[in-house]
């Protein structure tokens, strides 16, 4: 199923930044789920919510992920690590996004991980 992208004014800015390979890297991504959505895609995709059982706060961050429908998507920059199977590929960077219902995804940051940073509220507006 097709999935419908948008985004926060402050990705808008952020990909203003972005080295020509990262938009391009980004740009895939884009394809692949408004062609096919969630399926098939190569790199690991998950909710946000698995914050590190040692981090001080992380009751606060899997709250703030859960109530803002935190996604991240290893996006293959600058390559995938393939040790894992396809669906399961890692990269130093992630595109992080809201998804509500599967159907759309709302792209909010991009950064590098590890470590896994979650995007700041203002970057949801």
């Amino acid at each position: 199923m097709a999935v419908k992208v948008s985004y926060s004014q402050s990705f808008i800015e952020l990909m203003k930044s972005l080295s020509t390979q990262e938009l391009k890297t980004i740009g895939d991504f884009i394809t692949m789920l408004k062609a096919s959505g969630f399926t098939s895609l190569p790199g690991r995709n998950k909710p946000s919510t698995g914050v590190s059982e040692n981090h001080a706060r992380r009751l606060q961050l899997i709250q703030y992920a859960i109530e803002n429908n935190l996604w991240h998507y290893h996006v293959g920059h600058k390559v995938y690590d393939q040790k894992k199977p396809f669906g399961d590929w890692t990269s130093s960077h992630v595109v992080h996004y809201q998804n509500e219902n599967c159907q759309s995804a709302r792209f909010v940051h991009y950064d590098s991980h590890p470590p896994m940073k979650l995007p700041a509220a203002n970057t949801l507006k």
